[in-house]
C-alpha cells in the first residue's frame, strides 16, 4: 500500500516539505490510491479511510490520485485560506464539467469565473428572498410524506424512510423552484407521470456521476450508452416540466418560475440552472433528514430532550403546524441539526484546483506548522468529515454525538474559523443553507408532533451501544446510511 515520505514536491523558499504518500506498488498516476479508495467504497467505509489517513499522516499531506498531484487537508487554517482568503486562486477548472457536465450542463455547479458569478447572482435572487421557502408548500408535501410513512388506520410497522425522504425533497424542490411538482409521494402509482420519468433517470444518472467523480481526470473511463441515455432523458424531461410550468402560469402576474426564467437567456440555460438546484435541494436535504432520524432512533435521551423542546413551542396537536417564528425558538432542535451536520456532512470531502501557484498556511515541515507550496494545477481536497471529527478542535469526545457542545462554542464562532463548514464558506458558500435548515427544522418538528416514538426496527439494531462504529456509509454525490433508515414510528 502507501507509506509516508518526505518529498520536495515544488518546494519553494520559506515553505516546509509536505508528507507525500509514496506507493510501494509503483503504479503510475496514483492508480493504486484510486483502487484503495474504490475498495473502501465497496466496503462502505470511504469516509473512514480519509479519517484514518489523516490520523496516520497528519492534518495535511500529499499524494497522487486520479492522475493528479493532490494535497489533502483537514486543517481549518488551510480550509479558510482555500475557501475564503485565497478563493480567487482556486476553482474547479474543467474537472466538474468532465465529471458532471453530461447531466448538469452549463450551470452554477460546473461553471467558473464570470459565468459562475452570473449564475450565482441569478439563483441568489430566488433562494434569498424573505421567508423562502413558504411553509405552506412544505406542509403540503409533508402531508404526502406522512401518508407514505404511516398510512391511516394501519398498524405501525417497520419502514425504510430513506427513499421516502429523497422523494419528499424532490417533490418539494420541484414545487418551490418550478411551480410544478414531481408529486412522487402524492401519486406513487402513476407510471407515465413526467415527474416519475425525470426522477428515475435523474437517480440512475447521479449514481453514474458519483463513480465518475472518484475517477477525476479518468472520468471518461466511466461512460456508456446507458449514461448518455439517462442524462438525455432527465434533461428532456426537465424541459417538458418547464414548458408545463410556463403553460400553467400563463396569465398569472406573479409566479416564481416565470420571474426566474425571465432573467435567463433561454430555456436551455434555465434547465441547467434548475438541474443544479434540484440536485442540491434533493440530495443534501434528504441526506440530513436521514441522519437525524438515524440518530434519534439510537439516542433515546436526545429524542426525549428534543421532543420537550419542540412540543413546548409548537404544541402536540399535529393539525397545527409551526410558524417561522416558532422554528427560530427551537434551540435544541438547532443543536441536534448542527451536531448531525458536524458528524455526518452531506459532502464529506470536497476540493478545488489551484489556478495560480501559491502556498497554504500550514502542513509543511516536521512540525506541520510551516507553509505548504501549492503548484498550479494541483488538486487541494479538504475533508469536512475529518475536520469535524478532529480532537484538536472538538476535544476528546469529538466522535461522540453530543448536541450540548453547541452551547459551549456557538456555530457562528466555528463557522468563522472554519472548524465547522458543512455549507462550505467564502464566495462559493452554499446558497441553499437557509433553505436547507428551514426545510429540515420544519420537517423534524412536524414528525415529532405526529410521532411519540422513533425506534430502530429489529433486535440486532436495538443494541445502540457504540452505534457509530457499526455504520456503513453510502457515498454517492452525498453521504447517507448504507443500510437505509429502518425505523418504527409510533403515532401520538
Amino acid at each position: 500500500m502507501s507509506t509516508p515520505s518526505r518529498h520536495n514536491h515544488g518546494e519553494a523558499r520559506g515553505c516546509g516539505r509536505i508528507h507525500l504518500l509514496a506507493s510501494s506498488w509503483k503504479l503510475p498516476f496514483g492508480v493504486d490510491k484510486l483502487f484503495k479508495s474504490l475498495e473502501a467504497e465497496r466496503d462502505r467505509r470511504l469516509p473512514l479511510l480519509s479519517l484514518e489517513d489523516h490520523e496516520r499522516y497528519g492534518d495535511t499531506y500529499g499524494q497522487y490520485s486520479g492522475g493528479m498531484f493532490t494535497i489533502l487537508t483537514r486543517d481549518s487554517r488551510n480550509i479558510a485560506s482555500l475557501l475564503s482568503g485565497q478563493s480567487s486562486k482556486f476553482d474547479y477548472g474543467n474537472l466538474r464539467q468532465i465529471c458532471f457536465g453530461c447531466l448538469l450542463g452549463e450551470g452554477i455547479f460546473t461553471e467558473n469565473g464570470e459565468d459562475w458569478k452570473r449564475s450565482r447572482k441569478l439563483l441568489a435572487s430566488e433562494l434569498q428572498k424573505p421567508k423562502f421557502p413558504p411553509l405552506s408548500i412544505i406542509e403540503s408535501h409533508f402531508q404526502d410524506m406522512l401518508r407514505a410513512i404511516s398510512p391511516p388506520d394501519e398498524t405501525p410497522s417497520s419502514i425504510d424512510v430513506r427513499p421516502i425522504f429523497y422523494n419528499y425533497t424532490l417533490d418539494t424542490g420541484t414545487d418551490l423552484f418550478l411551480g410544478v411538482s414531481t408529486n412522487l409521494l402524492a401519486s406513487p402509482s402513476s407510471i407515465n407521470n413526467e415527474g416519475k420519468r425525470f426522477s428515475l433517470a435523474f437517480n440512475k444518472a447521479l449514481r453514474w456521476l458519483a463513480t465518475r467523480e472518484r475517477f477525476k481526470t479518468f472520468a471518461w473511463l466511466v461512460t456508456g450508452p446507458e449514461l448518455w441515455s439517462l442524462c438525455n432523458t432527465a434533461r428532456d424531461s426537465l424541459e417538458n416540466m418547464i414548458i408545463e410550468a410556463q403553460r400553467q402560469e400563463m396569465g398569472s402576474t406573479v409566479t416564481p418560475f416565470n420571474d426566474f426564467l425571465g432573467r435567463t437567456t433561454d430555456i436551455g440555460k434555465a434547465r441547467d440552472e434548475l438541474m443544479s438546484l434540484l440536485f442540491a435541494a434533493r440530495d443534501s436535504n434528504a441526506s440530513l433528514l436521514c441522519w437525524i432520524i438515524y440518530v434519534l432512533a439510537r439516542e433515546p435521551e436526545v429524542f426525549k430532550k428534543l421532543e420537550k423542546d419542540v412540543l413546548s413551542i409548537a404544541g402536540d396537536d399535529s393539525s397545527v403546524p409551526p410558524t417561522d417564528f416558532d422554528l427560530t425558538r427551537m434551540q435544541y432542535l438547532e443543536d441536534v441539526l448542527y451536531e448531525c451536520l458536524r458528524l455526518f456532512p452531506a459532502v464529506p470531502i470536497n476540493g478545488r484546483i489551484c489556478n495560480t501557484t501559491t502556498t497554504l498556511p500550514a502542513g509543511g515541515g516536521r512540525s506541520g506548522e510551516e507553509p505548504v507550496f501549492v503548484p498550479k494545477g494541483a488538486l487541494v481536497c479538504f475533508s469536512t468529515f475529518g475536520c469535524h471529527r478532529s480532537t484538536k478542535y472538538y476535544g476528546e469526545d469529538a466522535m461522540e454525538f453530543r448536541p450540548e457542545r453547541w452551547r459551549e462554542v456557538d456555530v457562528k464562532t466555528r463557522t468563522r474559523d472554519y472548524t465547522f463548514h458543512p455549507f462550505i464558506g467564502g464566495p462559493r458558500k452554499c446558497l441553499g443553507e437557509d433553505f436547507a435548515l428551514k426545510l429540515t427544522k420544519y420537517t423534524i418538528c412536524r414528525l415529532i408532533q405526529c410521532f411519540g416514538a422513533i425506534r430502530v426496527d429489529n433486535l440486532e439494531s436495538q443494541d445502540t451501544s457504540n452505534w457509530q462504529e457499526k455504520i456503513k456509509y453510502q457515498i454517492g454525490l452525498t453521504m447517507s446510511p448504507d443500510d437505509g433508515v429502518h425505523v418504527k414510528l409510533t403515532r401520538r
